[in-house]
This record gives C-alpha cells, structure tokens and sequence, in this order.
C-alpha cells in the first residue's frame, strides 16, 4: 500500500488550500518509486496509476517479476481509504489474499488508515501477514515515536544522546520567548512543527538574516503561513551548522524491527537544503568515516530496541546533523519506510545485501526537469538512453524512480555505480540534460 499522503494527513488537514492540494499530489506522485522494492511476486497498490511506459520499460531493466500495479477509481487524501470504498478492487484484493494465504501486506507506513484497512480485510476472513505493523495495542507508536515531541521526549528519557539545546513549546508566548532565548545564545533557531516532513513545517531563522527585522515580527509571519503552526505543538531547538563535508552534514541510519529482531538497514548521508528540506540520499563508501556510522547504528539500535519494547514494528530511521565541531546530534526519527528506502531495496536488488561496501547508489526523489514539462516516460527515455540502466551492459547509470511528477517538470532519479566517483560523474550528466 503506497500510502505517503496519509502521513502527512495531519499537517495537510491544517495547510491552506493551494498548498495543501500541491503536498497531497506531491505526495501521491512519490508512490511511483515503490516499483524498486527488492521483492518480486508482490500487488503494489498506488493512488496514481503508473504510467504503463515506465513501469514496463524498469521491468525489464532490473529484472522485476510477477508485478501487478493497482489503484482505486477514486483518489483523494488516503490511498487506505480509497481502497475500502471500491468494491471492485477490494474484490480482487480478497481474492489475491484467498489464493495466497502466507501473503503479506505492507504499507509505506502503519497509518490509522492502514489499520482500518487491515481490519476490514481480517473481518472477511480472510489470513494474511503484517509484520511492519505494530502489535495489536500498541498502534499508537507509529504517530507518537515519530512526532518532533515524542522523539525529543524518548531521547532526552533515555539518555540516548545529546540533542541541540531546545524544548516543545504548546503556543506562540512560549516559541517567542525560547527562540529569543536560543537566538541570543546560539546565533541560529530552528522552528518545526510537531509532524512536518521533508522540510514541511521547517523554519530556520540565523541571526545574521535577520538585519533589520524584528524577531517576533519575522516568528509572527511564519505562525501566520500556515494553520499548522498555530494548531500543532512546535519544537523550537539551536540551529546546528552543519560540517557538509561528510554525508552532506546530514547522517542518518535506517533499521527495521521484525519480530523480536532489530536489523541494521543502511547508512546514508541525506541530501538536505539549505532551508532543511529533504531531497534524496547517498548510500555507499565514501559517504562517512567508519566511526561515525557506528555511532549511529549504536543509537539506532538502542532506539530500536526501546520501539521494540512498546510494540513497534516495522521500518524506523535516525536523522542527525554534524556540527562544523564534527559533534552529531539525533534530531528526529521516522518510523516508517523513508524517503531512501526505495534506493537501499534498489541497491539491494541489483547488487546484493552488502552492496554498500562495494557499490554507490544515490538519488534524489523530486528535480526539476523543465524541458520535460507534461511530456511521458517516453520523451524522457529518447533522451537520457545512453545513461540509463544498464549503460553499455555494465552494472551502472541512472534509474527514473518517479514519472507521474513529470506533469510539473519534475522527476525523481537513482544512480548506481562502483563508486562515489563515477556515480557523480553520471549523475551529473543526467541533470544536465534535463533543463
């Protein structure tokens, strides 16, 4: 069940229109990319149809087998709730469960709607595996563990590690007072809303911008943006300059729990802007020294084994951000698939479990591409075809991992490669023939 949009349901309910709409079907065009989960023999079930081209054309380059993609006639916020009220697909989803009942199903994320969704089917009788569902009772971690407030709250309990001077402010008196406070202190103030993503419900405010500008004034503008700020705790905490030298500042760990097993997934350096937006990710050597990724595999782990407790199950991550100090800081944790998931499964896919030590995989999930502005997969492929996967029968090049974001010029891409090296040097062939 590719389900991004409803994880982002409780930010969206609180956008104004326009922007609202444009995160839905953002969100909806980034399902295009569970086409690269390693497993084959699987029913993906998207809220938008992926265009036929495309998915027929990635079939055959990284040798996907018995893939069906499936959607409901109707779409609005959750692909879950969609799914219930089309009979039609709910049918042939029944009779899929009936022919295999060792069947799985997974879903980007654990929503309450995911929840529903699996309790209608159980009351059809039918048998089914949901081993990236928390227990039966402990439903609530997926929200909490992954809100700003319950990852703060959980760290800052544990004693798992510093995190950047800060605490969860409950209305504007208390934000305007801390970021102050942290402003003078710090130089830097980082504002986020208690369930923004990808750089939704992020403000960073730098002493140095301000000039002029009136703190509150500027603090003021931002709660006035957007509902969300005004009706969601917010997380005000020091800014941390980050050392963009290594894994672009930004190092993150990604483990999955399955049973009573915590599993290392991968490293990654994810690709952040300067506004903390988040882009994609870089997986392979070459992305950060040894050390550090046993740091954070080690608060990943002892993050994991605290979910494990309460009853999560499922995909869980660690974003940190490295100071020019060369000090790390957790900063956040998504428990669900991520945003690099699809590019570890890909590497995964193609070059095996330990592929990180050998091969580089690395990608962004949303670029500009305005020459292809409307245009199909088609269009696409006649021009990026010398770079493209397999490039001259070597295991290398450039994989488009999202077409139905063409509609605005835009695409998301993965590039696999021996090395760092020759990943960029494709990399950067790719983007140039996209403006």
């Amino acid at each position: 069940m590719a389900n991004i949009a409803e994880i982002a349901r409780p930010l969206t309910q609180l956008m104004m229109g326009a922007s609202r709409e444009h995160e839905i079907f953002e969100d909806h065009a980034f399902c295009d990319r569970f086409m690269f989960a390693q497993n084959d023999e699987r029913i993906l079930v998207t809220p938008l149809p992926i265009e036929a081209a495309f998915w027929e054309d990635t079939t055959a380059r990284i040798g996907m087998k018995n893939w069906i993609n499936l959607s409901p006639k109707v779409i609005q916020e959750s692909v879950c709730q969609a799914v219930a009220e089309d009979e039609g697909l709910m049918r042939k989803l029944t009779e899929a469960i009936r022919e295999s009942p060792d069947i799985e199903i997974l879903a980007y994320s654990a929503t309450d709607e995911f929840v529903e969704l699996v309790k209608k089917l159980k009351h059809r009788g039918l048998v089914f595996r949901t081993p990236e569902m928390p227990i039966e009772g402990s439903e609530w971690t997926t929200n909490f563990f992954g809100s700003k407030s319950g990852f703060r709250q959980t760290v800052n309990s544990l004693r798992l590690a510093d995190m950047p001077e800060g605490m969860v402010c409950h209305n504007t008196t208390e934000v305007l007072g801390l970021a102050r406070y942290i402003l003078d202190k710090h130089g830097g103030v980082v504002l986020k809303t208690n369930r923004g993503l990808a750089g939704a419900g992020l403000k960073i405010i730098k002493r140095a911008d301000l000039k002029e500008k009136n703190l509150n004034d500027v603090i003021n503008e931002i709660l006035a943006s957007e509902p969300f700020w005004t009706k969601e705790l917010i997380a005000v905490e020091a800014l941390v300059e980050a050392d963009l030298t290594v894994a672009g500042g930004n190092p993150n760990v990604e483990l999955k729990i399955e049973g009573d097993k915590v599993e290392r997934l991968y490293f990654c350096g994810m690709r952040v802007t300067k506004q903390g937006e988040f882009r994609g990710v870089e997986i392979g050597e070459g992305t950060a020294p040894k050390e550090m990724q046993e740091i954070l595999f080690k608060w990943g782990a002892e993050w994991g084994e605290y979910l494990k407790m309460t009853g999560y199950r499922g995909f869980f991550d660690m974003d940190c951000i490295l100071g020019k100090d060369k000090r790390i800081w957790p900063l956040e944790s998504n428990t669900r698939r991520t945003g690099g998931t699809h590019l570890y499964e890909l590497g995964v896919r193609l070059f095996g479990k330990n592929f990180a030590q050998t091969h580089f995989v690395a990608g962004n999930n949303v670029t500009e591409a305005p020459k292809f502005y409307n245009k199909k997969y088609s269009d696409l492929k006649v021009a990026i075809e010398d770079l493209l996967y397999p490039m001259n029968g070597k295991k290398e090049g450039v994989l488009v991992t999202v077409t139905n974001y063409l509609v605005e010029g835009k695409l998301g891409y993965g590039v696999v490669g021996p090395n760092k090296t020759r990943v960029e040097e494709i990399e950067k062939k790719f983007l140039g023939k996209l403006a």
